[in-house]
């Protein structure tokens, strides 16, 4: 009789932890649900948004990371999702799986990940594990016309790559940290294109540049330090 109800107890037992991963799995899921845009975010595939395209000064590094574009596989997953798209148009072939490996799990290991996303950092060290040249910079170390002048140097050249991390909330969208590569600079409107990586919530966005610096000039409580950019190179 105790060995029946030991196994019944095994069995329920089983049964719970598999209903609870899974569960927890699900959760982890990016989910349609797409969210209307702020009125001074213009969508990239508006008429808008084309035309910004059209007339950007820089935009070298556009072509390349919209054809290497991928949309986050899990809601944690921005900046292994902007990672790769970078990864990619340096020729380097990956994905968000094969992206971690063991030089990256010496920085931050994918279950961390997967349960607690990347902070400017841990981006900098996990693109550095690839064995690319990393250059990150906080916001709150340099002023918006010198963000500005990054902007305008790293996208007029297709060598280098520049991904962002901000707060969401500051452009009037949900409150969360997130990470997303930039693939073009309009200098007469002062917007720039976020290649956003949670496309089951937004589009390929512009922003205006000084909103986008207010949004990475803000503390990440993950690091205790101002979220920045990363530029990215062979």
């Amino acid at each position: 009789m105790i060995r029946k109800i030991l196994t019944v107890l095994g069995v329920v037992i089983v049964v719970a932890v598999l209903g609870m991963s899974g569960f927890v799995w699900w959760k982890l899921q990016p989910h349609p649900d797409p969210q209307p845009l702020p009125p001074d975010l213009i969508a990239a595939t508006t008429p808008e948004g084309l035309a910004l395209l059209a007339q950007a000064d820089a935009a070298a590094d556009y072509e390349l990371l919209s054809s290497n574009y991928v949309s986050q596989r899990l809601i944690s997953y921005c900046g292994v999702a902007s990672s790769v798209a970078v990864l990619n148009s340096l020729g380097r072939e990956t994905d968000q799986s094969s992206f971690f490996t063991r030089a990256t799990n010496a920085v931050r290991e994918r279950r961390q990940v997967m349960f607690g996303g990347m902070s400017l950092p841990d981006l900098g060290g996990l693109l550095a594990a690839h064995d690319l040249q990393v250059d990150l910079r906080h916001a709150d170390s340099l002023s918006v016309d010198e963000f500005r002048a990054v902007v305008a140097n790293n996208l007029s050249s297709p060598d280098d790559y520049l991904l962002v991390n901000y707060q969401r909330e500051v452009l009037g969208q949900s409150r969360v940290g997130h990470i997303s590569p930039i693939a073009a600079y309009d200098a007469d409107t002062d917007r720039v294109l976020i290649m956003d990586t949670a496309s089951y919530k937004y589009p390929p966005t512009w922003v205006e540049l000084p909103k986008l610096y207010e949004a990475m000039n803000t503390i990440d409580g993950a690091s205790g330090k101002s979220r920045g950019y990363v530029e990215v190179s062979e």
